[in-house]
Order: C-alpha cells, then structure tokens, then sequence
C-alpha cells in the first residue's frame, strides 16, 4: 500500500495529537521511590558503623512538614547478649544530603528474642505520617505487638501499641493501648484450635472485653521505648499489662 504526502502528514500529526495520553510518563513505584534514601554506605559512615545489614526500610512525611524522612532496620557486627546489634534510624534531608535524625536500639528487638519462632522482627513501615514497627515470637503460646510512633513537634513518641497473647485450643487476651487517644482495650477469649487437634465447641463462649480511660500524659519517645516500663491494669476484669 503506498502513502501520499498527505497522508504521512496526517498520521504523524495524529501521533503528536494522541501522545499526551497513550505516552504518559510512567508513575514510579514504592521501591523506585525508597531508593531516593541514602546509600548503605551513608548510613554507615553517619552511626560509626564499620559495616551494616539493612533489614527493611520505607520513605515517607513524618512529621508533618511534606517533605519525606527515611526509616529503616539495620544491624551492625557488634555483638550484644549473643545477637547483633540493632538499631531503627531515621534520616532527613538537609540541603539536598542526607542527615542522620535518630538512631535507637530501643524500638527493635534482635534475633535472639523471638523464642522457637526465631527472628521476631516482622516489619517496619510508615503510613499517615505515622511510623509502624511490629514483632512476632513465641513457642505454644504465640504473643505479637505492634508499636505506633508520631511526631508530636519535639520527639518521636509511642502513640498506639496493640499485642496478642495465646495459644491455641487455650486462652488468648489481645490489647491496643491509645497514648494519643488516653484509651485501654482488652479482650479475653478462647483460641481456635486447628483441623485434628481437639473440637472448637468451647469458641461458643462470649469474649469478654473492656475498654477504660488512661493518662494522656503517659510519653514514651521512641529513644526510650524499653527503658520505660507503664502498667496497665482493667479495672473490671482485672486484666493486666505493660509497655
């Protein structure tokens, strides 16, 4: 088939016409944008660290100011009650460089704290300016917890904490304690068991749950997370805890 001038002209105008919308540029992914942070070898120079393994990390606003900080789990060769130590740092950029914000060892539990289960990290993650830090562990009795960091205008404090504690065809009592909100919820209840392993007539019993007021003026920074210790007792049931 042969073209006129005409016709070449026609179809290279209609290209020019339709690329606006058929050759978008392509968004970047979640990854593409993480790797914008700063390099292995910028986070070791920043802590002191001869060498690091990064364990996870994520990019995202912190603290409000629409510009993204960068968070991530690493650990470092020292060795510290037989596991290596770990540490959650949070960067900033300055100047277009960036700029070591925190860095805690307090926020993470190392590899040796997760019983049979093994390493009990199990992620970390920023979402709505909040930063996520979560583990899990156990042996027959299985526990989990969650912590919630946001920026308050001075610090990085814990503002949620939920956690689980059970086992299965026994007792599991879950918590979420609100810092932010000054609120307590405990339920206690009955674990399922699994296919072959006993019958779950006993899941017919009603949970029993309940939710009370605490201080607002409890303020855990996220520098500071296991050197203070807050219990929590329900003033109904008698349920206790502590962060």
């Amino acid at each position: 088939m042969k073209f006129s001038l005409y016709s070449f002209c026609c179809f290279i105008w209609g290209l020019l016409f339709i690329s606006p919308c058929c050759f978008a540029q392509r968004l970047p992914t979640h990854l593409e944008l993480i790797s914008a942070g700063p390099s292995a070898d910028n986070i070791r120079a920043q802590i002191g660290a001869t060498s690091i393994d990064v364990l996870e990390y994520d990019l995202g606003d912190l603290n409000g100011d629409g510009l993204d900080e960068f968070v991530a789990a690493i650990e470092t060769p020292v060795i510290i009650e037989d596991a290596r130590e770990r540490l959650v740092v949070i960067f900033e950029k300055q100047e277009g460089r960036w700029i070591l914000l925190k860095s805690s060892a307090s926020p993470i539990l190392n590899s040796e704290e997760g019983g049979i289960m093994g390493d009990p990290f199990e992620g970390l993650g920023i979402h709505d300016k909040e930063l996520h830090i979560s583990h899990y562990g156990g042996s027959n009795w299985r526990w989990w917890m969650q912590d919630t960091y946001g920026y308050d205008g001075v610090d990085f404090v814990l503002i949620n904490h939920q956690s689980y504690w059970g086992s299965l065809c026994d007792e599991k009592i879950e918590w979420e304690i609100n810092l932010k909100e000054g609120t307590a919820t405990c339920q206690y209840a009955l674990e399922e068991c699994p296919e072959g392993f006993g019958n779950n007539g006993h899941l017919d019993s009603i949970p029993i749950s309940e939710t009370f007021d605490i201080s607002k003026a409890n303020r855990i920074i996220l520098a500071q997370r296991r050197d203070t210790i807050i219990s929590f007792v329900s003033p109904k049931h008698g349920f206790e805890t502590s962060l």
